[in-house]
């Protein structure tokens, strides 16, 4: 049997939908599993042992024609997804689709959609819902597929022996011993999301809280267009920290996180991969929902205080009320 995945972005929700590969596997002896994706989303699937094949939106026309899949995934509401997953050959959909020139979606997995873009509600009673939600990503998703136990598949990314290599050579020239604690900071969130993200002064804060209380080496990572923000926290913090980079490739970005033993993150890419390696991650949300995210018993959430909690909201009406001090001692309790 052959199984197709449509997942096309974001990378964070490509990485966490990966849980359900080895509980699919386990379903469907002997299946063959294709992904289809998007580009910036290709390496978080290189080297995973449960993806067979992995295609390109833009090829994957070709590349699956002829093909008969026995269950087709679409869980992405782009309608390049959802073209894709009419026209391809399959004696099941499940997900998203194009219906009269329309994206559509089956009713085993309204749960989720209705929260979304192409909700049959419409976008007011969509967000209502998304609010409303209390169940993790994992556990609608392993429902709407009939799996089991979603607590117990946490996603997967592989890292490279030369990867590995890369992260020893970084810790040995930045004086990381085996023995030493490593605490990752990474509070900014891309340039969408500005109330994701803590603010500069509040990032030092939070640094200089642990190193007070901690002999911990502090890890500071940062993405494409955040040089200047954190050259700006690591002229404030306490001297030492340690700069991550942010010109890193996403798999130099994820064998970085693999040398924390704990990860304070946004609502981001880096605590997807954080939760992908297992990490203990001290996760702080805002404008998104906690509810989604499963930790998998090896973390804690951070919620800010103020009325646009779970807005989704890119700059928020009411901002958020961090407590850097809670924040600082979940990541110290789990060191």
């Amino acid at each position: 049997m052959e199984i197709l995945i449509i997942k096309l972005g974001a990378m964070g929700d490509v990485l966490r939908m990966t849980s359900i590969l080895r509980p699919l596997k386990e379903k469907y002896e002997g299946a063959r599993i294709a992904w289809v994706t998007k580009k910036e989303s290709e390496k978080l699937l290189e080297g995973n042992p449960y993806v067979d094949e992995i295609m390109l939106i833009g090829d994957a026309v070709k590349k699956t024609e002829g093909r008969d899949f026995g269950l087709v995934l679409s869980f992405d509401d782009e309608e390049d997804a959802c073209a894709l997953a009419s026209g391809v050959g399959s004696k099941k959909i499940i997900g998203a689709y194009l219906k009269g020139g329309k994206s559509v979606y089956t009713e085993d997995s309204a749960f989720w959609f209705d929260m979304g873009l192409i909700s049959r509600y419409g976008k007011a009673e969509a967000d209502r819902r998304k609010a409303a939600n209390r169940r993790t990503y994992q556990d609608i998703h392993f429902s709407i597929l009939g799996l089991k136990d979603p607590a117990s598949y946490p996603p997967i990314l592989v890292l490279s022996e030369e990867e590995k290599r890369f992260v020893e050579r970084f810790a040995e020239r930045h004086g990381i011993g085996k023995e030493d604690g490593v605490v990752g900071v990474n509070t900014g969130a891309g340039g969408r999301w500005q109330d994701k993200k803590l603010s500069v002064q509040q990032t030092v804060e939070l640094i200089d809280s642990i190193r007070e209380k901690t002999g911990a080496k502090i890890l500071l990572f940062g993405g494409p267009g955040e040089e200047e923000r954190n050259r700006d926290i690591l002229k404030g913090a306490q001297a030492g920290v340690i700069d991550a980079g942010c010109g890193n490739s996403v798999r130099e970005f994820a064998a970085l996180v693999g040398l924390c033993d704990v990860l304070i993150s946004s609502d981001s890419l880096a605590m997807h991969i954080g939760i992908a390696l297992k990490k203990s991650v001290v996760a702080f949300f805002y404008p998104t929902s906690a509810a989604e995210i499963e930790l998998y018993g090896k973390g804690a959430k951070i919620i800010a205080g103020g009325e646009s909690y779970c807005s989704y909201q890119a700059v928020c009406a009411h901002p958020p009320e961090w407590d850097i001090v809670k924040m600082a001692d979940a990541a110290i309790s789990l060191l």
